[in-house]
């Protein structure tokens, strides 16, 4: 794991910048750093140290004679089958870093090798006889690759805030990029806050060209996924095949040359993994958890209840930060380079930070409910297309008699207002309903620009191909929101957070239920199989009964739902009055002041809002405040 930059043009990039980015970027590679410079190009790489700690492993890398050169940020899971197939055809090499691949599969297969690639990665190569520049991202996007295009030169990096250093690139904010965020509260690639500045789609691969009169870009998509519903799978079937693959995928992840351990939550997800590596490992595991002041939230008593169970080595530290300030608070979100309104990326930047005075590399159960069904939406869906079938006034009577029962508990809050709204709709509106915090004419009188730039609703739109049979609208809907919670919600923001938080801290995150082949399977499941009732995973809740306590199995979803207010002081809110509403903030230029005001002057003054719960309003004002910040910076 490690932090990735470079260009290639007809503009000089002067010694002062090169060094800027190194040194903005040390945090993603503290173990070394490497500047490979060209007559029109450059490759700068900070190294965290992971797989062969010697020189051979140093980067930028090059091919034997040194007209291909690499640098590159993941974890390639394959190399070993890579390398041997390379040896056969007569490349030599110096180490065993898996980097070492890399140029001589670009000497095999030119831009076609990335499909040949199982991990997670991004990726630069620049073949100095051609003068071309390649870029490529991972199927799932776990690693982030921005770049900056212009006439005369592109540039790149790991990180925006790095990339930003590089002289000629326009930083003007993105208006369709914050109408996008001010709906889904993270910015859709590939678009990003700046108009100079764009987020590589996962699965792709952007091609640059430079000759005299400047550069040609030309992207490629080497893998999309696809639905096959297979309808006659079983549970026993599908939980055996699950089982399997779980394990497969954890076992080529186990490959480290420095400490590994797993984040143990407790939960499912966490929890298989912790099984499938205690049993893929000569010793324990090391497992780590956070125990957190709040009782409600805290998740020791399970997360060592699982420990104790597989037999790992278990350590639970105490979260004991003081609460952060405003300028705390406002630095990190601008340091994100683009806005997210999650208070869960302070909660994976404070976890990173206390494992990693053990571990350099954690195991993460990141993708779980995306793949498998883990989301409330998932049971949802099952009422919503039933029931927005009815005549209008069943209807009617449907969405009143759900009233008492969300008041309950028993269904979602808002069930009996979506009803009503999404009577007659399409499948994307509904899953638009879904996945979307802020939706319709809400959206309208929030984003100044929302007449003038493309709908939200675009992004929600289907783009992956289903295979096979004719399927039940439920199935359809099933699969359509397993689609969007991966290409768009987990690329774009899950994992996003994740890396940003992880690689603050110099850790390396793995996520091994983002392998594909369990993403393939995962995605050929009918719905029956992703829910049961209101308990979603079920196929992995099958796979759990096998390895972990009932208690687990049986235990319901929490996920990393640390509000805001537990990380920030007494004076957080005041400042949210003094500094977003100040005549200085640049938010009046993209968001509606008489929309928004009157939440930050509620929150500021401990007051709420009417009809809005109080997590709700504290997710609209981490949204601005987030917003704000990266304006400012």
């Amino acid at each position: 794991m490690c932090g990735l930059a470079g260009w290639l043009g007809h503009t000089r990039v002067s010694d002062d910048v090169v060094a800027a980015v190194a040194a903005g970027m040390r945090h993603r590679g503290p173990d070394g750093m490497g500047v490979k410079r060209f007559e029109n190009a450059g490759l700068i790489h900070t190294r965290l140290a992971v797989i062969d700690l010697s020189e051979h492993g140093a980067q930028p890398l090059a091919n034997e004679d040194g007209t291909i050169w690499v640098a590159f940020n993941g974890e390639l899971y394959n190399h070993h089958e890579l390398r041997n197939d390379l040896r056969r055809r007569g490349h030599r090499f110096r180490g065993s870093a898996d980097t070492e691949v890399l140029p001589h599969l670009y000497e095999e297969y030119g831009a076609e090798m990335f499909e040949r690639l199982r991990g997670m990665f991004a990726i630069a190569i620049f073949d100095a006889q051609t003068d071309t520049l390649v870029l490529a991202r991972d199927r799932f996007g776990i690693k982030p690759l921005f770049y900056a295009p212009g006439p005369h030169d592109v540039a790149f990096g790991s990180e925006i805030p790095t990339l930003k250093l590089f002289p000629g690139i326009d930083l003007t904010p993105d208006r369709q990029a914050i109408s996008d965020y001010l709906s889904v509260m993270y910015v859709p690639a590939p678009l990003t806050l700046f108009r100079g500045i764009a987020s590589l789609e996962p699965g792709c691969s952007l091609v640059v060209r430079r000759d005299r009169s400047g550069v040609t870009l030309s992207q490629h998509e080497f893998h999309r996924w696809s639905y096959a519903i297979d309808e006659d799978l079983t549970l026993d079937a599908a939980a055996e095949q699950a089982d399997a693959l779980i394990s497969q995928a954890v076992r080529r992840q186990l490959e480290s040359d420095v400490p590994i351990g797993a984040m143990l939550s407790g939960g499912i997800d966490s929890s298989l993994l912790a099984a499938a590596a205690q049993e893929g490992l000569d010793g324990n595991l090391l497992s780590y958890n956070v125990r957190i002041a709040d009782a409600e939230l805290d998740e020791t008593a399970a997360a060592t209840a699982v420990a104790e169970h597989l037999g790992l080595e278990h350590t639970t530290v105490a979260l004991t930060e003081q609460p952060a300030d405003w300028d705390a608070v406002s630095g990190f979100l601008g340091d994100l380079g683009q806005p997210i309104a999650d208070p869960a990326v302070f909660a994976v930047a404070a976890v990173s930070r206390a494992m990693r005075e053990h571990v350099t590399v954690a195991l993460s159960g990141d993708g779980g409910d995306e793949l498998f069904g883990g989301y409330r939406m998932y049971w949802k869906l099952g009422a919503i297309s039933r029931l927005v079938r009815l005549p209008t006034a069943a209807l009617t009577a449907a969405g009143a008699g759900l009233r008492p029962l969300a008041a309950a508990g028993v269904v979602g809050g808002t069930m009996p207002s979506q009803l009503q709204e999404l009577r007659g709709a399409d499948d994307t509106t509904i899953i638009q309903s879904l996945y979307a915090t802020i939706n319709g004419a809400d959206h309208v009188a929030l984003a100044r620009d929302a007449d003038s730039v493309e709908s939200p609703r675009r992004l929600f739109e289907r783009i992956w191909e289903r295979t096979g049979p004719r399927v039940s609208r439920l199935d359809r809907l099933s699969s359509h929101a397993t689609e969007v919670g991966i290409r768009l919600q987990q690329a774009s923001w899950l994992l996003f957070k994740s890396d940003m938080g992880s690689m603050r801290e110099s850790l390396e995150l793995r996520v091994p239920l983002l392998d594909e082949d369990l993403a393939d399977f995962a995605l050929s499941l009918p719905h029956r199989l992703r829910v049961e009732r209101r308990a979603g995973k079920r196929v992995l809740r099958e796979v759990a009964s096998r390895h972990l306590p009932p208690a687990i199995v049986s235990r319901p979803k929490q996920g990393f739902a640390v509000p805001l207010e537990h990380w920030v002081d007494d004076g957080f809110r005041r400042a949210v009055g003094e500094v977003v509403l100040d005549a200085g903030s640049p938010l009046p230029e993209y968001v509606e002041p008489a929309t928004y005001q009157p939440w930050l002057t509620a929150y500021s003054e401990s007051r709420q809002v009417e009809g809005m719960p109080s997590r709700a309003l504290s997710h609209r004002v981490l949204m601005l405040v987030a917003l704000d910040a990266c304006l400012r910076n």
